[in-house]
């Protein structure tokens, strides 16, 4: 069977598996008692196993199987797992990451996992009958005589059927058979145990059943349950002996436990849907419901959605071409007609935005395990708050998201919160608090994320940035908590004593700001000395549609995001006053500089005789300014494309977009405008 088609499926899949197997692991290490995390936790690594198996990568199959024996040992012990077993299986997770993205970058699985697999077996012990019954189901031995009595002259028949050695979900088709044999009668005892079915593994189904059809009615719909092989029918009889736990063992040890598989490509019949949301359900209402959410959600490739907006992006400039031409055309029920267009296509656009966004909890889900294994690296006692999980946000923005949170959370959990000792020694809990948090906010998502430990240091940085240059020795005693924490964005900057694996390098903290200004974002640092420190990075919903001001200077169009326009005003209103050989607009709450527009984004001169009679007043991250323009166009929603690196880096501008009429229009990145402009105002 080429399975070369489900590949992609399988990759994304895997990934969310082994992240949900990583959280998963996390949680039940702080709560061993949780049994819904425990039931989650086999029926991610049986669909992974599945998959595996299915895909033909027999290495990753082979080592998530010994470590569903490990799992096995939650269900065993009231205590949970030991902090060695944790540590292998979490040592497995990232063997089995590595081994996907390998797969993904080379097509093949060259994971040998006999070493890991020697460490899984020796953590385990062996079952006992009791939990030797528990995994193939459990057995329910109906009490004939008194059956009989009760089925009103309804004969008894005892069905007895093999699944071929192919089949990858016994526990579903075992589902299966005895929902199929439940529709011609009464099932009134049955192997394994109708309400132990989900944990079946093996190959052999029994079931005794009340009822008056004929055999060849109750064996043809055993048949017709995929995955059957031989089915036998007799006449029960009344002397029924429980059977031993070494035949049942024996029984149902031929077939591999592989109860969940990828999807289309793991039975003949298209049956095999969802993965883990496909597991068996005790009750025939609850697997139809499971079917019917299966059915309510397509898997697209993120290709087609990036296709699909680049599509609309061209509608919405062919719409804004129309809505111009309209204008200038006298043609009866046109201005209704390009209503009913307008209203239509941003109905469309909104609908194209919904589908492309996504939970942050695609990123935040990643954080337990690090902090988890950061805290026990610096033995650091530390609670993770996780705020905000559903809070939706475009793909690309997602997927940008990951590298400057990590740098976030690293920095806080080596710098900010400190050692359980001095923090009892300060008055505070010896566990330290870190929360990551999102929220909308208008057109942005706010993702904070906050600790409650030591604080920016004013002193120490300032001394730092002195040592190395960055700021002069008169200028230490200014340095307030404010301005210290801008000095951790500078490049190379880093008030770690010596340098490890976590941090000290000074590579992180403006790579963070470098990133998030790449996505159209901003980055505020908020601390008090002993009390904590706040991260907090503001982005776009979405990075494909924004809406901006249109502006004309020299005549060269630009487009300044629209949240970052505090307001518009014409200049002959204001006075322009000249200090030190700079331009600076006053205005009633102040006085800002005021650049040409023309020299400051395009290089260019203002022409003689062109008058700028407009000004826009735009914010950075921390500065404002004001732009002198000759024009203001007006509002327009713009599709944005990024500009070559080579460009970006030189002007201050941070993408492109195709006008109506053609033309091209570059977008201002107001941070690194005012950032160039030495007269910039901080805000207040």
């Amino acid at each position: 069977m080429d399975t070369s088609e489900y590949l992609p499926m399988f990759l994304a899949e895997s990934r969310e598996h082994l992240q949900e197997l990583n959280l998963a692991v996390v949680r039940i290490e702080e709560t061993p008692d949780d049994r819904e995390t425990v039931d989650e936790i086999f029926r991610i690594a049986h669909s992974l196993k599945g998959m595996s198996a299915t895909m033909g990568f027999a290495a990753i199959a082979a080592l998530t199987h010994q470590m569903e024996d490990v799992f096995e040992l939650l269900r065993q012990r009231a205590d949970g797992l030991s902090r060695e077993a944790i540590d292998v299986l979490f040592k497995c997770l990232d063997v089995l990451e590595a081994a996907v993205e390998e797969i993904a970058t080379d097509g093949e699985d060259t994971l040998e996992p006999s070493a890991l697999i020697e460490q899984l077996k020796g953590l385990i012990r062996d079952r006992t009958p009791e939990q030797e019954l528990d995994r193939i189901g459990g057995v329910e031995l109906p009490d004939l005589p008194a059956v009989r009595e009760l089925a009103d002259g309804s004969r008894i028949v005892h069905v007895v059927a093999d699944l071929s050695e192919e089949a990858l979900m016994p526990a579903v088709r075992a589902f299966m058979f005895f929902a199929a044999l439940g529709e011609l009668g009464e099932i009134v005892g049955s192997i394994p145990a109708q309400d132990g079915v989900e944990q079946f593994q093996g190959s052999r189904l029994e079931a005794w059943l009340a009822s008056d059809r004929e055999d060849e009615v109750i064996e043809a719909a055993a048949r017709n349950v995929s995955d059957v092989e031989r089915v036998a029918l007799d006449e029960a009889q009344d002397d029924l002996a429980p059977p031993s736990v070494e035949t049942l063992s024996a029984e149902h040890a031929d077939a591999e436990p592989i109860v969940v598989s990828a999807g289309p490509a793991a039975n003949g019949n298209g049956n095999g849907g969802a993965p883990a949301a496909a597991a068996p359900a005790r009750r025939q209402s609850a697997a139809s419901a499971n079917h019917a959410h299966a059915g309510a959600t397509v898997r697209v490739d993120a290709e087609r959605l990036d296709q699909l907006m680049h599509h609309m992006g061209e509608l919405v400039i062919h719409r804004t071409v129309v809505e111009t031409l309209a204008n200038d055309a006298a043609v009866p029920g046109m201005q209704q007609a390009i209503q009913d267009l307008a209203r239509s296509s941003q109905a469309l656009q909104a609908m194209v935005m919904q589908v492309r966004m996504i939970p942050v909890e695609a990123v935040f889900l990643r954080f337990p395990r690090l902090v988890r294994d950061l805290s026990s690296k610096l033995s650091k006692e530390v609670e993770l708050q996780l705020v905000g999980q559903e809070t939706e946000l475009d793909r690309t923005v997602v997927d940008a998201l990951g590298d400057p949170l990590v740098h976030l959370v690293r920095n806080a959990l080596d710098h900010g919160l400190e050692p359980p000792d001095e923090r009892e020694a300060a008055g505070k809990p010896r566990t330290g608090v870190l929360e990551i948090s999102a929220r909308h906010a208008g057109g942005n998502v706010v993702i904070s994320v906050r600790d409650d430990g030591r604080g920016v240091d004013p002193g120490r940085v300032a001394q730092k940035a002195f040592e190395r240059g960055l700021i002069s020795e008169e200028a230490i005693p200014t340095i307030d908590s404010q301005r210290a924490a801008e000095l951790l964005f500078t490049a190379g900057f880093s008030t770690a004593e010596t340098t490890s694996d976590i941090s000290g390098r000074g590579v992180g903290m403006d790579a963070v700001q470098a990133k998030i200004r790449e996505l159209g974002g901003e980055v505020i640092v908020a601390s008090e000395f002993g009390q904590g420190m706040t991260a907090q990075i503001r982005l776009p919903l979405t990075l494909a549609i924004m809406s901006a001001l249109l502006v004309e200077a020299e005549g060269v169009p630009f487009a300044i995001p629209l949240d970052r326009v505090e307001r518009t005003l014409r200049l002959e209103d204001h006075a322009v006053r000249s200090v030190a050989g700079s331009r600076m607009l006053v205005l009633r709450d102040g006085v800002l500089p005021l650049l040409d527009a023309g020299e400051a984004l395009a290089g260019r001169t203002s022409r003689s005789g062109e008058a700028h009679d407009h000004a826009v007043i735009v914010r950075g991250r921390d500065r404002r300014l004001a732009l002198a323009v000759g024009t203001l166009v007006g509002q327009r929603e713009l599709v944005t494309r990024p500009l070559p690196p080579e460009v970006s880096d030189r002007a201050a501008v941070s993408g492109g977009a195709v006008l109506s009429n053609g033309e091209i229009s570059l977008i201002v990145d107001c941070d690194a405008l005012t950032a160039r402009s030495a007269d910039a105002v901080p805000i207040a």
